[in-house]
């Protein structure tokens, strides 16, 4: 038996980013982020993210643009999805950079940052739910 996919349409990210479908990204995204590894670490450096030069080293995750259009049934082309998340990365509200270990990857690495997406939805009235 498939399994059938799901997206989310959250208010409070739509709220955020302007349009529904930066916010069914960001919110696969922060799905995602809540799976690293290093979920521990990533949590307690989002909670003292005070000081904005400090590396961020904890809650990285690789992901191509054409798997992110999958997960969140967009149907969109790669250069596309590549606008929604450079619109995110603006935003504040995801980190983006090349494969720090492998040069060649050119899979692109993104870490959400929940400290900046809760601040802003506070600004709006609003909180991050789950």
């Amino acid at each position: 038996m498939n399994k059938f996919k799901r997206v989310y349409i959250k208010e409070e990210l739509v709220a955020l980013t302007g349009d529904h479908r930066s916010a069914i990204i960001l919110n696969q995204l922060i799905y995602w982020s809540e799976r690293v590894r290093d979920i521990e670490e990533f949590i307690e450096e989002e909670k003292n993210r005070d000081d904005c030069s400090r590396e961020l080293t904890k809650g990285w995750f690789a992901k191509t643009s054409e798997e992110i259009a999958e997960e969140t049934l967009t149907n969109m082309a790669p250069a596309t999805m590549r606008r929604y998340l450079k619109k995110l990365v603006i935003g504040g509200w995801l980190n983006e950079r090349p494969n720090p270990i492998d040069k060649r990857d050119h899979t692109k690495q993104y870490r959400v940052s929940i400290a900046n997406i809760q601040k802003d939805l506070q600004k709006l009235g609003y909180t991050l739910q789950n």
